[in-house]
C-alpha cells in the first residue's frame, strides 16, 4: 500500500495498528496499537526526547509488601522489599504483558552481606535488547547493557554502607512489547555509592 497524506484529522472507531510484514513468510507482526488504551512498541520519541526508558508514573499502582527470601515472586505494582545482602534472593517477575508496571522499592539499606539479588524473567520473557543499568567497578561509574535473549538482572552488594543501591532506591520494569521488559531506575545511597554491581545475564 502506498503512502497517503491527510490534511484533516484522521479518525477511526476501532483504533490504529502499525504492523510489519515478514517478506519471506508473509506473516504480520503488530508493533504498536493506538486505541483507548494505547501501547507503543520500540522507542517513543516526542520532540527529540526518548520516553521509552523514562521512569513510569506510580499513580494507581498497588503497593505490596514482599518479605525477603530465597525465592520471591513479584506482582504488578510496587513491591516493597527489605533485601540486605545477608542471603541471596531470586525474584521472579510476572509475565511481561503490555502496559504492566512492576517496581522494586528498596525498603532498607543493603549493608548485610554480599549475597546477590536477582530479577528473573518468567517463562520465555526476556529483557529488551540494549537495556542499560548503572553499576560500579573500582569505585567508578560503569554501565552494563543487555544483549539479545538475556533474562536475568543481578545486583551484588558489598558488605558496607557504600552501595549504590540502598534505602529509597527504585527499579522499574515496564512492558511495551509482549514478552519484553524495559528497565529504568532511581538509585539512592547512604554513603559514597562506590560499591555494588548490576549486570544482565542469560
Amino acid at each position: 500500500m502506498g503512502n497517503t497524506t491527510f490534511q484533516g484529522a484522521v479518525r477511526s472507531r476501532n483504533g490504529f495498528t502499525k504492523i510489519t510484514t515478514d517478506a519471506s513468510t508473509g506473516g504480520d507482526t503488530t508493533n504498536s496499537t493506538y486505541s483507548t488504551s494505547a501501547s507503543v512498541g520500540g522507542d517513543l520519541t516526542v520532540l527529540g526526547s526518548v520516553l521509552s526508558g523514562a521512569n513510569p508514573t506510580m499513580k494507581g499502582l498497588t503497593v505490596t509488601a514482599k518479605a525477603t527470601g530465597a525465592t520471591v515472586t513479584y506482582v504488578a505494582g510496587i513491591n516493597v522489599n527489605p533485601f540486605t545482602g545477608g542471603a541471596q534472593q531470586i525474584t521472579t517477575l510476572p509475565a511481561a504483558t503490555v502496559g504492566v508496571v512492576v517496581v522494586h522499592a528498596q525498603s532498607v539499606d543493603t549493608t548485610g552481606g554480599t549475597a546477590f539479588l536477582s530479577f528473573d524473567c518468567a517463562g520465555t520473557d526476556s529483557y529488551e535488547t540494549g537495556s542499560v543499568i548503572e553499576s560500579r567497578t573500582s569505585s567508578a561509574v560503569v554501565f552494563d547493557t543487555s544483549t539479545s535473549g538475556e533474562t536475568l538482572l543481578k545486583f551484588t552488594p558489598a558488605n558496607a554502607t557504600t552501595n549504590l543501591m540502598s534505602i529509597g532506591s527504585y527499579i522499574y520494569f515496564t512492558c511495551a512489547t509482549a514478552g519484553k521488559w524495559n528497565v529504568s531506575y532511581n538509585l539512592q545511597h547512604l554513603g559514597a555509592g562506590t560499591t555494588g554491581t548490576f549486570l544482565f545475564a542469560a
